[in-house]
């Protein structure tokens, strides 16, 4: 034992040479599994990880329970980008000890790593549990997994629950920081601005962040300064690119995009960009591939039921469920539909609030939602987004094949609006929290042009943001988004327009067949790019934005347009 202890102590004195020496004079056989473990740590130490990894092997092979060597080997591994069997080495610790939060920890992180999001947010939810060493890392990876998939309410309560117990710890500091950015919390982002800096101005994570708080106070020049001066960093890269794109400065963007390809499509936390970007501009086989790592697919929902891969489905039933919005459930649901041509039997798991939206007439095709759905009789499985790479060439006449057309309040809603004037639906902000924000949406004050001519306008969303309440509640807008999405599709369709921004409303409305005008910013969501040119809409008519958060040209458009079709003075 002597010797170990000389091992050990030449090993934290750097003396790597003479610790290796001592290694191979071991006289004890039972030693041997130490020893190859720290034979390993000396080469691991000197650089030689292939080597380390032979060692710590071969110290697990001798000590199944030993649990340093495993230690050792997640590491290596999860340095390796190995996920797969940083995975397995992290199972192999919790099962030498379950009540361990260092390798419930380390499994989630593993998880997370490999894009297996909802198996790591259960392992991080059981490392908090133990109440362990490692409870304000996972609450803050947790939160963290969360905020970089817009889920910005949820992210905050995992980020507070930890700051309540490590106050001043920067990491977790600048990611509230970065949540309450998200969350347009000016207020808040202005308080923890200056916290961050004090704690550390030259961290990455607050370098970002002010990047992204010059954004929120459209102090664009700043951001672009300050994300230029660090775009060797991906995810700064990123940032200055998509608010290129936003910007309307597309070539700048596109030279950015195509010189720095590999280092994006070699970071895993920006596969489901490159996705994006490739779909948008037509390359779909490229992009669809990379857009299946985007962070709403949830790999975790019937877990026992295997994912549709493209198998023949003849005497096979399988599970369609959305993953994203409303607006995206009713638009691709065509494809659902499509499915049902194909497959014996399909369910279409949707939100609750839209469910009668759905027909119930076709004979192999069920519509649930997600709190009455067990699935345990289907073969299959597969999300809505995931559903789009085996579709989305095919063409379709119509957009309403799965929609009810003959909800019950219809004729209700024909008594109930004005006939003396033109009835028009109006929604000028997405969700708050939605994609694009906060450049696809319009202050409401922007619209008074529009307002004041000789027509009804009716109010179709159901969240007014703060900065537009004044406003709107002085104004003659009649208020209708009080009533569910099943009784403003029946309004819809009794209005004679809807003007809308890229909302659910506006997929609703062109799904219908309503004359719908869409109001778009500059560079709206990727779907309004290539894919939206096999099969748009045929009642909407596409207004666009032409100068970066500018809208008077969009609203001098509406303006005339509403006068002439109206023919108003």
């Amino acid at each position: 034992m002597d010797n170990l202890k000389r091992i050990v102590e030449n090993i934290k004195l750097g003396n790597l040479d003479e610790a290796l020496k001592l290694c191979d004079l071991n006289e004890f056989q039972e030693n041997n599994y130490i020893i190859n473990n720290f034979k390993g740590v000396i080469y691991s130490l000197k650089k030689k990880q292939d080597i380390a990894e032979k060692f710590f092997l071969e110290s697990h092979i001798l000590n199944k329970k030993f649990e340093d060597p495993l230690k050792n080997l997640f590491l290596i591994n999860i340095n390796k980008k190995n996920f797969l069997e940083a995975i397995n080495i992290s199972k192999k610790l919790c099962e030498i000890d379950k009540n361990k939060d260092l390798y419930l920890y380390y499994l989630a992180y593993a998880y997370e790593n490999n894009n297996n999001k909802i198996l790591a947010i259960d392992t991080y939810d059981q490392c908090i549990e133990l109440n362990g060493q490692n409870k304000i890392k996972a609450l803050n990876n947790v939160g963290s997994i969360y905020l970089r998939n817009n889920k910005i309410k949820t992210s905050l309560k995992y980020f507070e629950k930890a700051n309540k117990i490590s106050e001043n710890d920067k990491v977790l500091i600048n990611n509230l920081l970065l949540n309450y950015i998200k969350l347009k919390d000016e207020s808040k982002a202005d308080e923890l601005l200056i916290v961050s800096e004090n704690l550390d101005k030259n961290y990455e994570g607050f370098i970002y962040n002010k990047a992204q708080y010059y954004i929120l106070k459209e102090k664009f020049n700043e951001a672009i300064e300050i994300l230029k001066k660090n775009k060797s960093s991906v995810k700064f890269l990123i940032l200055l690119i998509e608010l290129y794109f936003n910007m309307g400065k597309f070539e700048e963007a596109e030279l950015l995009l195509k010189g720095n390809k590999n280092e994006i499509i070699n970071d895993i936390n920006f596969y489901n960009y490159f996705g994006i970007r490739s779909l948008r501009e037509g390359n779909f086989k490229e992009g669809w591939n990379y857009y299946e790592s985007r962070g709403s697919k949830t790999t975790g929902y019937l877990k026992n039921l295997k994912e549709w891969k493209g198998e023949k489905l003849t005497n096979k039933s399988i599970v369609v469920f959305y993953e994203q919005g409303i607006g995206d459930t009713i638009q691709f649901s065509k494809y659902v539909y499509a499915l049902t041509k194909i497959a014996e039997k399909v369910c279409f798991v949707v939100n609750t609030g839209i469910k009668n939206l759905f027909r119930t007439d076709i004979n192999n095709l069920i519509i649930d939602t997600r709190q009455n759905f067990n699935g345990s009789s289907f073969d299959y499985k597969i999300s809505l987004g995931s559903l789009l790479k085996f579709f989305y060439l095919e063409k379709f006449n119509s957009h309403d094949y799965l929609i009810n057309k003959n909800i019950d309040t219809n004729e209700d809603w024909k008594n109930k609006l004005s006939s003396n004037k033109p009835n028009v639906g109006l929604v000028w902000t997405g969700s708050f929290l939605g994609p694009n924000q906060p450049f696809r949406s319009i202050q409401l004050k922007n619209l008074v042009k529009i307002l004041n001519l000789d027509i009804n306008f009716y109010c179709l969303q159901n969240e007014i943001w703060e900065s537009d309440k004044e406003y709107f509640n002085n104004n003659k807008i009649h208020d209708f988004g009080k009533y569910n999405l099943i009784e403003i599709s029946s309004i819809i369709k009794n209005l004679d327009l809807v003007i809308s921004v890229d909302t659910a409303i506006l997929h609703i409305s062109a799904i219908l067949n309503k004359e719908t005008w869409g109001i778009f910013n500059i560079y709206p969501d990727w779907r309004w790019g290539a894919l939206d040119k096999i099969n748009p809409y045929n009642s909407l008519v596409k207004i666009n934005q032409t100068k970066f958060n500018q809208w008077e040209d969009v609203t001098d458009k509406i303006y005339q347009k509403l006068k002439d079709k109206f023919k108003l003075n």
